[in-house]
């Protein structure tokens, strides 16, 4: 069993990947690559999540397990046109 304070880094790693994936491809990422990006198993990364959905820390307004549902409370996505050459 891990100590609180490896449960609570591992959350602000998760964290911290959800929002950069986030920005990078404008959408969440799936369970899998948070699991590979962070190091953990799925079941881990599941677990975490749905701790992040009850405490506020992050939301979604689909059935529990859809894929890429996730976001980051309070925040927006707003997808950046490049600029014509």
């Amino acid at each position: 069993m891990r100590s609180a304070k490896e449960y609570k880094a591992i959350r602000e790693e998760i964290y911290r990947f959800i929002g950069a994936y986030i920005t990078k491809h404008v959408y969440a990422p799936s369970n899998k690559e948070i699991a590979e990006a962070v190091g953990i198993s799925g079941t881990t990364v599941h677990r975490h999540l749905i701790d992040m959905i009850d405490e506020g820390i992050l939301e979604t307004d689909a059935e529990p397990g859809t894929q890429r549902a996730i976001r980051i409370r309070n925040t927006q996505v707003v997808k950046r046109r490049k600029k014509s050459e």
